[in-house]
This record gives C-alpha cells, structure tokens and sequence, in this order.
C-alpha cells in the first residue's frame, strides 16, 4: 500500500518542535521568564523594573550605611526627635537642675501622641529643657515661663542654637503667678503645661488656678514634678489625675482637665 502524502499544515507556526530545535513542547505564554526561553524565572521590582544589584526574592535591599545614634549621657541632651542628642546650655548653679533623663524619655513616650502639633508651656523653665524636647518631638510652639534674667538668656541661647525659629519658641520673663493671673485675664490656653518648679511658697497659690483649669485647655494635661514622698490627690478642681510616673526620687503626676 502505497505511503500517505504528509499534510502540511497553512501555518508554519503551528508545528510542533522537538528537542533538537531548541524548545520543548511549552508554549511562548507558559510562565517562561522575561529573558526569553528556557531561563529561569527573575524576581522583577516593581512596574516590572529589574531588581536593585544584590536583591533577592525574599530578602530585603541593602541599605545605605547610616550614622551611628548618638548617646545619651548628660541631662543636658535631647533625648530624642529632631535636635535628639544636642548638648543645652545651663547654669552652673545647684538650683538650676534640670528633670532627668530618664524620667524625660518616659514622660514624652507617655504623651507623644499629645505634643506632636500641640502647644506646650513650661512653667519654670529654667535652661528651657522640658519645652524644647516637646519642639524636638514635634510640638508646633512651646512658651517658656521663667522669672530669672540669667536663665531667660539660657533658654534664648538654647533655642537659637537648636535653630528653633521664631514664632516657636516665647519666652517669657515673669514669676508664675502674676503669669497665670495674666491669662486667666486673656483666656489664653495650652495643651501640654508642665509644672516642674520646687518653690514651695508658689506652689499653693498656683494651684488656685490650676483648679479652675487655667491655663490649660480642654481635654489637655497638666503634668507636675514633684518628690516622690509627696503625694497628690485624685482631683484638683476641673481635673482628674490621669497617671503617674516614678523615677528614682522624683515623679510627675499627669492631671487631665475634662
């Protein structure tokens, strides 16, 4: 019986190859890899874009090398934020101590959520620390409340060297009572104040104020530093205490007004 003609196909293309071609019996659209047949599959980035040189699938690219964080060991540096290991100028004085460290990181951990774009006071100020770590970590303004002349000049000082510019950071010469007299008058409002002066003689009259909520607006803190012998009651006035935080001999007591 004589042999059967082959049928040729009318496309070229639709004939199968075999091994000796090249190819094996996948077609052109089966997964193959961008780089044409029989390469194996390359991770692309993103858009498609060839991954960075030492990236793999499955681990991150490398990074570029970034200076090492600063230490904290003086009280006298930013713990953190911004201007985060910056070195304040102070006197050399004992009565100009400033709250530690420590008890620093804690307290703005504690209210972060609070100082970014609020406004914060510090009520005697001294070097003007308190208030410039609450700029560092994003406070939109800070007012520092001092009555001595020599520390004012500290906290000017301090605040220029940080770079802070003006409108957000105000200091203010005057002692804390004839202050808060002054805007209880003016209504004047902030949403953080920090309390951290040992001047017994103030203290009581300064809570008069604290009590009708001034100058702390709704829903904002007050925050007082005190020893940790002492101890504070569950209300003053329009506020209710919040939480406490102990570090060694000193602790501050967070008050909220409703």
């Amino acid at each position: 019986q004589a042999a059967r003609p082959s049928r040729r196909p009318a496309d070229d293309r639709l004939q199968s190859r075999g091994p000796r071609d090249g190819f094996d019996r996948r077609s052109r659209t089966d997964g193959y890899g961008q780089g044409g047949y029989g390469q194996s599959r390359r991770p692309t980035g993103k858009f498609g874009q060839k991954p960075a040189q030492g990236q793999r699938r499955g681990k991150p690219a490398p990074q570029k090398d970034e200076a090492p964080k600063i230490k904290i060991t003086s009280d006298l540096q930013i713990t953190d934020g911004k201007y985060h290991g910056k070195l304040l100028a102070n006197s050399l004085s004992p009565k100009a101590a400033v709250t530690a460290r420590k008890l620093r990181e804690i307290l703005f951990k504690v209210v972060s959520r609070r100082v970014r774009a609020g406004r914060f006071l510090d009520l005697g100020a001294g070097a003007g620390t308190m208030g410039i770590e609450a700029i560092s970590r994003g406070a939109m303004a800070a007012t520092f409340v001092e009555k001595s002349v020599k520390m004012c000049s500290f906290v000017k000082k301090n605040l220029e060297a940080m770079g802070v510019r003006n409108g957000h950071g105000e200091v203010i010469e005057l002692e804390i009572l004839p202050f808060l007299k002054q805007m209880a008058a003016r209504k004047r409002c902030w949403d953080l104040v920090f309390f951290g002066t040992r001047d017994g003689r103030a203290d009581g009259n300064a809570f008069d104020y604290f009590k009708r909520g001034i100058p702390i607006a709704q829903g904002g803190l007050l925050m007082i530093e005190h020893s940790s012998d002492e101890d504070y009651p569950e209300t003053i006035g329009s506020l209710k205490r919040w939480r406490q935080l102990r570090h060694d001999d000193s602790t501050i007591t967070f008050y909220e007004r409703k």
